[in-house]
């Protein structure tokens, strides 16, 4: 039975989107609460458009490639993967803080501001412990939107 990680989008800007997601069954040394920064609406499917991808249900898997010099040291990475978003979008769970640090993956973080997630290489490694321990092929990402 695989595991869901509810994410809900909750604040936008011109330039972002922060969602906040809790994952069921998290030990203490594992991500148990976070947030996520994507880009900016509307929601799209295409790449090159630098904007967030679709709500929706997501499989996860581990992707050992990129070509981000500030992700490299931390693969491998999740990768978003769905019969709705075609696998050329690369999206990708990985670190960050800013808008301008990604295309349309998700930039983890275990705290939030205006355009901005912090303590995002610690949330990242806790969030790999969690899919290391579970297996990350039984982890599903429900992205909703309920904005504030």
């Amino acid at each position: 039975m695989p595991s869901i990680i509810t994410v809900t989008r909750k604040w936008q800007t011109e330039s972002s989107t922060i969602s906040e997601f809790f994952v069921p069954g998290a030990k203490e040394n594992e991500l148990q609460r976070g947030f996520f920064l994507e880009r900016p609406g509307p929601d799209t499917t295409e790449s090159g458009l630098r904007l967030r991808i679709p709500e929706g249900i997501y499989q996860l898997q581990w992707q050992n490639r990129t070509t981000l010099p500030g992700v490299r040291p931390h693969l491998p990475v999740p990768w978003i993967v769905s019969n709705k978003v075609p696998a050329n979008r690369w999206i990708y769970i990985h670190n960050g803080n800013y808008p301008n640090q990604t295309d349309g993956c998700l930039l983890i973080g275990e705290t939030h501001a205006e355009d901005f997630v912090g303590r995002s290489v610690s949330a990242l490694r806790a969030f790999k412990r969690y899919l290391d321990r579970v297996g990350i092929a039984s982890v599903r990402l429900n992205i909703t939107s309920d904005y504030q």
